[in-house]
């Protein structure tokens, strides 16, 4: 499964988020995570429709948090293939 973590190094909700993908990626090695900072890389996020950080994409599936939390992630990513 890859999904797109979309970011910045400035938010610390993006910082947490990172954290538990890594300890799900630990867990799950089939998971790919692209990470793009809209820092570097402007255009792309607003091209994809990115509003708000973090967010994650799977496909067509896209969860935006704003109070991330390890459930709503696993949640996620099991709807999503995982």
């Amino acid at each position: 499964m890859k999904i797109i973590f979309y970011k910045s190094a400035l938010c610390p909700r993006c910082h947490a988020v990172q954290t538990m993908l890594d300890e799900i990626t630990t867990e799950h090695p089939d998971l790919q995570v692209e990470q793009v900072d809209i820092l570097t890389s402007p255009l792309r996020a607003l091209r994809a429709g990115v509003h708000m950080i973090p967010t994650l994409d799977a496909g067509k599936a896209r969860l935006s948090m704003i109070m991330p939390t390890r459930e709503k992630l696993r949640l996620f990513l099991q709807k999503n293939g995982l």
